[in-house]
């Protein structure tokens, strides 16, 4: 069963089914989340879709979840092959079976994850209506920039373009079974050849967490919208210590949460300057793990990342984007030990725009630590950085604008 077309007419009194359709990880799954809820908040039936892993996730956000009947594989400490071999094989469990689920759901509208194009193709082949999704750092292609996975440095010019160029070549290469995949629905369902990420990025509507100000100048897409982190109201508050010193926090997120040895080289980082860590390890340490880090540092699995922020005068962070995006609300300068996926391409735009010392994952020793976050906190200049930043996410207006922009690529109803 086919959605209807934007702007058809749908029946007096209904409200949408909004199907968001992502990969199974728990930091995309909460972005989703937070725009689904809202939406859910204005009456319409939004649902989770995708391979068994998001099911749990799903309940985690309070959302409906809709299976395609396949499993992904685990990416925690994943290398990069696992990685390639286990997002081609996400891509064509969209593909071959997301057409009938979402057909099945009868979905008036499909909120694709931009990382998953098998999610767009699917919502393509079902005839559905869609927009795009950057969870993380956006896939824009562009010669201007680098592929957002590697490290390098923005550099202008001709010089930087010939560079970029074969950096995009090498990430062809790469993606070369993902692309297989979509080249596969493509012919399957009679589409538009389509092989590369970047072909699937919406131009009706790409929503995105990240704001240009954070970025290395490029053009976006027709469809871009920036409306900043999406979050709803946060669950628990923070009270930080007095007297004791400035407050830091750290955090490896929920997928390279098990890094001991690093948690370790941070609390001992901490313990040498005096300052109050508040660490969270995302259910990657044990509890004897825990109490047996260094130093006296407030340990838990999780926190209520932006209530400690409110609070802290640095962050020690992977470069996840909603961490890098909640340190710019807050204009928490950053020490980022990016550790896989578009992490190290995030954190090569923070050193370029001032907002954070960077640390290779190999150098970053309890000594590298410590230097970076002495430099963050006693150089006024990286808060600084982020002030323009800040600015622009409060004037973004996260999940209520995105919400308004997803209610107006909807069917129109019927007036009652």
């Amino acid at each position: 069963m086919r959605g209807p077309p934007i702007g058809a007419r749908i029946e007096p009194g209904r409200m949408a089914l909004i199907a968001f359709c992502l990969p199974a990880l728990p930091s995309h799954a909460a972005v989703h989340g937070a725009l689904a809820r809202t939406l859910a908040a204005r009456g319409h039936d939004c649902r989770m879709v995708g391979a068994e892993g998001l099911r749990a996730l799903a309940a985690r956000e309070g959302l409906r979840f809709e299976g395609l009947g396949t499993r992904e594989a685990d990416l925690r400490g994943a290398g990069l092959v696992r990685t390639l071999l286990a997002t081609a094989a996400a891509t064509r469990g969209f593909v071959r079976r997301g057409p009938e689920a979402l057909g099945r759901l009868a979905s008036d509208l499909v909120v694709a994850d931009q990382a998953e194009p098998g999610a767009s193709l699917a919502a393509e082949a079902a005839g559905v209506p869609r927009i795009t999704l950057a969870s993380a750092l956006p896939l824009d292609r562009d010669e201007a920039i680098p592929p957002p996975f590697v490290n390098w440095p923005f550099l202008e010019g001709e010089a930087g373009r010939k560079r970029n160029r074969g950096g995009w070549r090498v990430a062809d290469a790469l993606m070369t079974l993902q692309s297989r995949a979509l080249a596969e629905g493509c012919r399957a369902h009679r589409l538009p050849m389509r092989r590369h990420i970047h072909e699937w990025i919406s131009e009706a509507l790409d929503l995105r967490q990240f704001v240009p100000s954070l970025d290395f100048p490029h053009a976006s897409g027709p469809g871009a919208r920036a409306v900043g982190p999406l979050r709803t109201e946060e669950a628990g508050a923070f009270e930080a210590e007095t007297g004791r010193g400035p407050l830091v926090f750290a955090s490896l997120g929920t997928l390279q949460g098990g890094r001991r040895a690093l948690f370790a080289a941070m609390a001992e980082a901490a313990a040498d300057l005096g300052v109050v860590l508040a660490l969270a390890h995302g259910g990657g340490l044990t509890e004897a793990e825990a109490g047996g880090l260094p130093g006296a540092p407030t340990v838990r699995d999780f926190f209520p990342q932006r209530a400690v922020l409110a609070h802290a005068a640095a962050c020690v962070t992977h470069a996840g984007l909603n961490t890098v995006l909640d340190c710019a609300a807050a204009q928490v300068p950053m020490v980022a030990i990016p550790l896989a996926f578009e992490q190290p391409g995030t954190a090569a735009r923070l050193a370029f725009h001032g907002a954070a010392r960077v640390l290779p994952r190999r150098r970053a020793s309890r000594a590298a630590i410590r230097e970076g976050l002495a430099a963050v906190l006693s150089d006024p200049s990286y808060r600084a950085a982020l002030a323009v930043p800040a600015a622009e996410i409060a004037a973004a207006g996260g999940v209520t604008r995105a919400a308004d922009l997803v209610e107006a690529r909807l069917p129109r109803r019927l007036a009652a």
